[in-house]
């Protein structure tokens, strides 16, 4: 058993053994949650390998019960059992978190029935532990972000590598692949391309409310979005050069927060990364793409940027994506120089296939043509890494495996 600091030794009448208590059942899991309490400086913790049997024979020494309890359900095959078990040794004061594997939403209701204060889905990171245990107040968070949605970015390292038609077709395959409510936010105040490449007209709605962040409300958001289709909502805006920011900064958290109260995901299309609406949309994103091509200038900037989207309080996830926006040529840099130089790997290359995705931009429609399949493919993986579901990617990956083996 693999332990951090605490004293099992009975202290003085009271006295808290540990504030927080942790049985996990793998070695990550462990590791992520060591690191965590080093980071919070947390002096009394214990931390080891095992499950809910575990926790009740250590719960059932100690004379106090911890602040914070996390038990691991991976290995309990009658999890609330186990649990109803777990109540007996534990003060009615203790705050347990129960982590497992399986995203289930009726084990979760029924966990928070019997008392349970937040049950976290495995892969653990430290800033998910982070936003579920309050330390300085001494609680865990009230579960407010399982009905929020989701806000992603997309940005690039320059010009012309393909930020809106990626991110545009990530939105409108959500919309209409996944059934989810979609805002897409071009934070382009003086004309981004998603309206053109979706066949509509601007209504200056971003311009609005940021100017009006005071007095919002979710009627007036809804008033500003530009529809397309049922599910995929546009919000965005067209000032005449030379217009100065017409609002205060900082205004866009609250249309953020608006938004995510009404749709499952909010794509934020952010520009220029020296606008002060870039530096707010990094700051609440949860997730963030940003993208690249293989010119040695796009090489560097993915350094500066990604130091840029990640040294903020929230530390969005942050993924690379290599996009070939034209036609193999000497002189580029190739993907594994690319990573080498940047330090981390792509998350996804996305091929050449310029001339049928223009087209159908310029129509206003989905690139449905055959020689875009490469393309497509990218775009499901990318809404795939957002809803945790590839279906339609692993049948394909094992139709092939299957058809060279035969």
């Amino acid at each position: 058993m693999s332990t951090t600091e605490l004293n099992l030794q009975k202290g003085k009448a009271g006295a808290r053994a540990a504030d927080f208590i942790a049985f996990v059942a793998d070695k990550k899991t462990e590791q992520v949650l060591k690191s965590y309490v080093l980071e919070q400086a947390m002096p009394h913790t214990h931390i080891a390998i095992g499950g809910v049997n575990d926790a009740i024979t250590l719960l059932a020494k100690l004379d106090r019960s911890p602040l914070f309890l996390l038990v691991d359900l991976n290995d309990s095959a009658m999890p609330l059992s186990d649990l109803a078990r777990l109540a007996e040794v534990c003060e009615p004061s203790v705050q347990v978190v129960a982590l497992g594997e399986r995203n289930d939403v009726g084990l979760f209701r029924t966990l928070l029935q019997i008392g349970v204060r937040d049950y976290l889905v495995k892969p653990l990171t430290v800033e998910l532990i982070k936003r579920t245990l309050n330390v300085s107040e001494g609680k865990v968070s009230q579960v407010m972000r399982l009905r929020a949605g989701k806000t992603v970015a997309f940005a690039g390292t320059r010009g012309g590598v393909g930020v809106t038609t990626i991110a545009l077709n990530v939105a409108r395959h959500l919309a209409e692949n996944t059934q989810r409510r979609i805002a897409y936010v071009d934070l382009n105040l003086y004309g981004g391309a998603a309206n053109s490449m979706l066949g509509i007209q601007t209504n200056n709605g971003l311009s609005d409310v940021l100017q009006n962040v005071h007095r919002l409300d979710p009627q007036y958001v809804e008033r500003t979005l530009v529809a397309k289709g049922s599910r995929l909502f546009v919000l965005s805006a067209e000032l005449d050069f030379g217009t100065p920011h017409p609002f205060e900064d900082n205004s866009l958290e609250r249309v953020l927060r608006l938004l995510c109260e009404n749709f499952h995901y909010v794509i934020l299309d952010v520009c220029n990364l020296a606008d002060s609406l870039a530096g707010e949309a990094f700051d609440h994103a949860s997730r963030v793409y940003l993208i690249a091509d293989r010119s040695v200038h796009s090489t560097r900037e993915s350094i500066r940027r990604l130091r840029f989207i990640e040294d903020r309080d929230n530390n969005p996830t942050t993924s690379l994506l290599l996009n070939n926006v034209t036609s193999a040529a000497a002189g580029m840099v190739e993907p594994a120089d690319f990573m080498a130089a940047v330090g981390r790997p792509v998350l996804y290359e996305i091929p050449y296939e310029a001339k049928a995705v223009t087209i159908a931009a310029n129509l206003g429609e989905a690139p449905k043509d055959k020689t875009t399949d490469g393309f497509n493919q990218t775009i499901t993986r990318i809404g795939g890494d957002l809803t945790g579901q590839h279906p339609n990617i692993e049948r394909t990956f094992f139709q092939k495996l299957r058809l060279r083996r035969s």
